[in-house]
């Protein structure tokens, strides 16, 4: 092990500004010994592989950037295409048909339960006087409605939009 050298003498040595050398000992590129100090050899042999492996293709940032920008572009088209595929196996709607759909479904709910079921129980109840009769046919009208919810197909409810 040779002497410790300091900043400016190792900048001096790889030509770098003293700057230099704290920005790429903050990489980690460049070790150092102790505060300013830097075992000759081994910073000098660790800035010659940085430099050695930055000027290689496959670390080229532009390079890399470039690649990644293809890849991305190669995988959203994939996406589009795997999208196109399932829309048109019926595997996938649009978010606005789904919402018109779902629309009509919850109309058909608020009908059957808030305007028919009311209706129904107020006839049937008319005579009725006992609280437990009355519920009874509530709940029977309820089912009724509920029964009939259940057997909607929505895509029937949904094919005339």
């Amino acid at each position: 092990m040779t002497d410790p050298i300091s900043r400016d003498t190792l900048a001096q040595l790889v030509g770098l500004t003293p700057r230099r050398i704290s920005q790429l000992v903050a990489e980690g590129v460049i070790p150092k010994l102790a505060h300013g100090k830097y075992e000759q050899n081994s910073a000098v042999q660790a800035y010659i592989a940085y430099v050695d492996g930055r000027s290689s293709n496959k670390d080229d940032p532009d390079k890399l950037s470039l690649e990644k920008e293809r890849a991305r572009k190669t995988h959203a088209e994939a996406n589009i295409a795997e999208m196109q595929a399932a829309k048109m196996r019926g595997d996938l709607v649009e978010a606005d048909e789904l919402k018109s759909a779902l629309e009509l479904v919850m109309s058909e709910v608020k009908t059957k339960l808030l305007n028919n079921v009311p209706t129904r129980i107020a006839a049937r109840s008319k005579a009725e006087r006992k609280e437990a009769a009355i519920k009874s046919i509530a709940k029977e009208e309820i089912a009724v409605a509920l029964e009939a919810l259940a057997s909607t197909n929505p895509a029937d409810l949904v094919e005339d939009c």
